[in-house]
């Protein structure tokens, strides 16, 4: 199928690239790729680290048949596809921390940055992942070292961003149809899979800002994060940030 792709050598965020095309009426499916991002952005506002011609800057434009409230659960669904996809490429485990990030061996390769318009009749969501491809361990800061990593560095396997740019669609849009056809709880299925930090001992930060920990027991149905803590009492965590026990997120 021929997409309406957008290449640019440089923007500040594919992901406000790709929500002009949907706003346009782009096709569900059609991306933005970029050598390097001057705004890149995750979760909570957070930086993301982007050097040019090293990682993976991309956003997709998709159209699911899915209702209003589920679109939320598509953040999760791209990450089993990112996940799914750099395992078949690396040919090593990797991991998902929820509810949006990619690691492995214990430290973060990728994100997923997921924004909805959920106009009636028209509404469309915008998956914008980031993945540290080629970086070597001195392109990253000093502050970077030793909580984030690249698949070059964990499997020694280069990668081409535009390629992966290909079959990361491919796997995301299966994943995607998957989701419309047999709803979350297969995607669940998956995502238990892939679930690095499931059985550890975490710490969140509620919507009031209160510190509180617990063990991960993985997410539920809702996409919510479960945490039991110490009194066995099982919290939901629906936003905010959840770490390892003393590490930094």
């Amino acid at each position: 199928m021929d997409y309406r792709d957008i290449f640019l050598e440089s923007t500040d965020s594919t992901n406000r690239v790709a929500r002009k095309l949907g706003e346009q009426g782009g096709e569900h499916g059609s991306g933005v790729l970029a050598d390097t991002q001057t705004g890149g952005r995750g979760r909570l506002g957070r930086a993301w680290f982007s050097p040019p011609g090293k990682n993976l800057y991309c956003s997709y434009l998709v159209r699911p048949d899915i209702g209003l409230a589920e679109y939320p659960k598509l953040t999760m669904v791209a990450g089993v596809a990112a996940a799914q996809c750099l395992q078949e490429i690396c040919t090593i485990p990797v991991g998902l921390k929820w509810p949006n990030d990619l690691y492995i061996k214990s430290r973060k390769c990728g994100g997923i940055l997921c924004e909805s318009s959920l106009a009636p009749g028209d509404s469309f969501a915008v998956i914008g992942i980031g993945i540290n491809c080629n970086l070597s361990d001195s392109d990253f800061p000093e502050e970077l070292k030793e909580i984030a990593t690249s698949v070059l560095i964990e499997s020694g396997i280069a990668i081409d961003p535009k390629e992966l740019f290909v079959r990361l669609r491919d796997t995301l849009l299966d994943a995607v149809s998957d989701f419309e056809k047999q709803g979350f709880s297969e995607i669940l299925t998956r995502w238990n899979r892939f679930d690095a930090f499931r059985g550890t001992h975490m710490t969140w930060v509620r919507e009031d800002g209160q510190p509180v920990e617990g063990i991960s027991l993985g997410p539920d149905l809702d996409g919510s994060l479960v945490v039991q803590d110490s009194d066995g009492n099982r919290h939901k965590v629906i936003s905010g940030d959840a770490t390892l026990a003393g590490s930094v997120p």
